[in-house]
């Protein structure tokens, strides 16, 4: 926690005793004490911490404020009504109008513990989490645009059509009305961007206005966004402002540092491509993948970025900035400006399509392998498929149904000659979860094809668990059997009285008795159970 916080600074302090006092009433009369954030460069944001309770307060800078910025009030209503719609948002508690308690409007949110990723560039983070903490939160803003207004009771949260030429507008007021000198490449990309607003920007979602990756908190230890943060700028309007804000770091120039979270993410391996992003996005929206007009949201997206690395330089300049490194950003606004200038006029061709797919790339190993199986099935395999219907056809209501015929033997004796055997165990194997899932892809071209490569389930699960959890008894006797193909195992989960295909509804229960585990239910039915098993079918 103290890598994310540090001692109020001097020009946000308040008066602690105020606030208790206040939240006694409020909330609980537990002492507290008062932290401020260390990142965060709009509203002053504080942790509050009583002995047994954590809070986030976020309050309006102290002194003269840029008209229409800083509106507290706006973040606590929507984050209330998305809280309510189960929309990954911190908990609002209390919105307090009164200056008297601590100087300025201010809003209190329960504290959320995850993690929050500073540097957009995941240092430390192994490539494959990288993929899946960006594919996280494309789908979380996904999610977010698809909520119905009318739903969440914001119809009237904001002024809905026209938000494009709205936000080169407004944009272009704030960074007037901050600007230290005349920057002409800022003044250059205002009107380029209002003589090139969408033609049709009707369409209207809650937007967030500053969705970032630093603005995320994501579960301790799983690639799961578990809030969603910072509202100050949420609004309704066009959603692709949101997703190209969001892809603006993988435009990012490699010289330009002064925002160190915002270092560019070319060549960080694991992060996916913009392509790979806008295709997922658009997937779970249910909505094209062609965004014709990426290079103006992209361009919008800068612009804006500039206009607010002014602002935080004119709040240096009055003495009220949030981040102690305020008085930087003044050397990045015209930097900026220039890049968002190259991408309103780059040539896009198409979609996505024009972005290279990066996201599901196999290693070497992997593509090899695959190789292998796909001529094996060609060969083999699919040759064999006529002769096993007409061996299951014949035997359809005699015992011989529940045996394997011999042709299927043979070429499980074929495969594993191959090397073709257990492909689905990287120990064994040494492929990658990715590297396995296109192989998978292919086996199931055909039914009885993962059987022949020994990776069937419900083998393939069972064998997972006693490689990971197994004692060494346990591995010799039913583990290695089954990496050798000898017997067959099942997975028992159907109960009687409730569709627990889905494991939320199970009523099995299971607790441990000393050293050893009590299992109490019943299960009706297994897959698997046509063969010399691991498990019965009941307990």
């Amino acid at each position: 926690m103290d890598e994310l916080t540090t001692p109020v600074r001097q020009q946000h302090k308040f008066d602690v005793g105020r606030l208790q006092r206040y939240l006694s009433v409020k909330l609980s009369s537990e002492t507290l004490t008062v932290r401020q954030y260390s990142a965060g460069q709009s509203n002053p944001t504080f942790l509050i911490q009583t002995p047994t309770r954590s809070y986030v307060l976020r309050k309006k800078p102290p002194g003269e404020l840029l008209p229409g910025a800083h509106k507290v009030n706006r973040e606590y209503l929507v984050q209330k009504a998305l809280f309510a719609a189960g929309f990954p948002v911190p908990q609002p508690l209390l919105h307090c109008t009164d200056v008297e308690v601590i100087g300025t409007e201010f809003y209190l949110m329960q504290h959320v513990k995850g993690r929050i990723f500073r540097d957009l560039r995941l240092p430390g983070v192994s490539p494959a989490e990288r993929a899946a903490l960006y594919v996280a939160a494309v789908e979380v803003l996904a999610k977010l645009h698809s909520l119905d207004l009318a739903s969440l009771n914001l119809e009237g949260y904001g002024r809905g059509p026209g938000y494009c030429k709205r936000q080169v507008s407004t944009w272009t007021k704030q960074y007037t009305a901050a600007a230290h000198r005349d920057i002409p490449a800022m003044n250059e990309l205002s009107d380029w961007l209002m003589k090139n607003l969408p033609a049709n920007d009707n369409e209207v979602t809650l937007v967030h206005g500053d969705f970032r990756l630093d603005n995320l908190i994501f579960h301790p230890t799983e690639a799961r966004v578990m809030a969603v943060l910072d509202w100050e700028l949420s609004t309704t309007g066009q959603p692709l402002a949101d997703l190209a804000y969001f892809l603006m770091p993988h435009y990012w120039p490699r010289g330009l540092n002064v925002v160190s979270t915002m270092g560019s993410l070319k060549g960080i391996e694991g992060i996916p491509t913009v392509g790979d992003l806008i295709s997922i996005y658009c997937r779970c929206r249910g909505i094209p993948s062609a965004l014709p007009q990426l290079n103006f949201f992209l361009a919008l997206s800068v612009f804006k970025m500039a206009g607010i690395a002014q602002g935080i330089y004119a709040r240096h300049l009055l003495g009220n900035a949030s981040a102690p490194n305020a008085a930087q950003f003044s050397q990045c606004v015209e930097p900026l400006a220039k890049v968002a200038l190259q991408l309103a006029q780059r040539s896009l061709t198409g979609p996505a399509a024009a972005e290279e797919h990066s996201l599901f790339l196999q290693t070497a190993e992997g593509q090899a392998v695959l190789q292998q199986v796909k001529d094996f099935m060609r060969q083999c395999v699919l040759p064999a498929q006529e002769e096993v219907a007409e061996y299951y056809s014949k035997h359809a209501q005699s015992p011989q149904r529940w045996h394997t015929p011999q042709i299927i033997e043979d070429l499980k004796v074929k495969a594993r000659e191959a090397g073709l055997w257990n492909l689905f165990l990287p120990a064994v194997s040494g492929l990658s979860q990715l590297d396995y899932a296109y192989i998978a892809e292919e086996t199931g071209r055909c039914l009885f094809a993962p059987e022949v490569f020994n990776c069937q389930a419900p083998d393939t699960g069972n064998m997972e668990v006693l490689h990971m959890f197994g004692s060494e008894e346990q591995k010799k006797k039913w583990l290695e059997p089954l990496l050798r193909g000898e017997i067959r195992s099942c997975f028992c989960m159907t109960e009687p009285d409730v569709a627990s295909s889905d494991a939320t509804n199970m009523e099995c229960t299971l607790h441990r008795d000393e050293d050893s585990y009590v299992i109490n239910g019943k299960k009706w039915w297994s897959s698997g159970k046509n063969a010399d098993v691991l498990m019965g079918g009941s307990y």
